[in-house]
């Protein structure tokens, strides 16, 4: 119940970066595997030119599925976008100079694939649980889209979660295979 009124509040507050229309919605999660690294992570383009949005500063997280920061468009009905370009830059965590002083920082560029990648019946699961929830009330289920920084790139996992599978919350799952600890 908290996760979903959590979701829910957070979803408020990113709406606006993602396209519209009649989707899923999403949670967005975004966390960090980079050891002794800092991601700052600007947010990023849709194929439409609009923005998405982003996490800001990640430190390295010990569990990438707990830890983090999380925003979301859900349960809005947010269409999932084909895919996402990142933007963001890197300074070690070690540093006690400010952004400013290390000067002008390299800026990544990596484009995350989604829409195919998350499978059309979860979809669909998750825009009928909405379409049955009653005005003013949060959905069943929600769809949660998981960005992982690591030293390979950007890894990109989905979850179709219900408060009604407590206490694990996650129905399905797929996308790039990472271990949690």
């Amino acid at each position: 119940m908290i996760k979903s009124l959590l979701a829910g509040v957070i979803g408020m507050l990113g709406a606006g970066c993602v396209e519209a229309g009649e989707g899923p919605g999403m949670v967005l999660h975004f966390a960090s595997l980079k050891e002794g690294i800092v991601v700052v992570c600007m947010g990023g383009r849709l194929p439409s030119g609009k923005r998405f949005p982003g996490p800001g500063g990640l430190s390295r997280t010990k569990d990438w599925l707990t830890g983090g920061k999380t925003e979301g468009a859900a349960p809005d009905g947010r269409q999932l976008p084909e895919w996402v370009e990142f933007e963001w830059t890197e300074y070690a965590s070690d540093k006690d100079d400010s952004v400013e002083e290390l000067g002008p920082l390299p800026v990544h560029v990596e484009r995350v694939v989604i829409r195919e990648r998350v499978p059309q019946d979860v979809i669909e699961e998750v825009i009928r649980s909405k379409l049955a929830t009653p005005p003013g009330k949060l959905p069943d289920k929600s769809l949660w889209l998981d960005f992982v920084w690591t030293d390979g790139g950007i890894k990109f996992h989905w979850r179709l979660e219900s408060v009604k599978a407590a206490p694990e919350y996650t129905l399905r799952s797929g996308g790039d295979v990472l271990e949690r600890p």
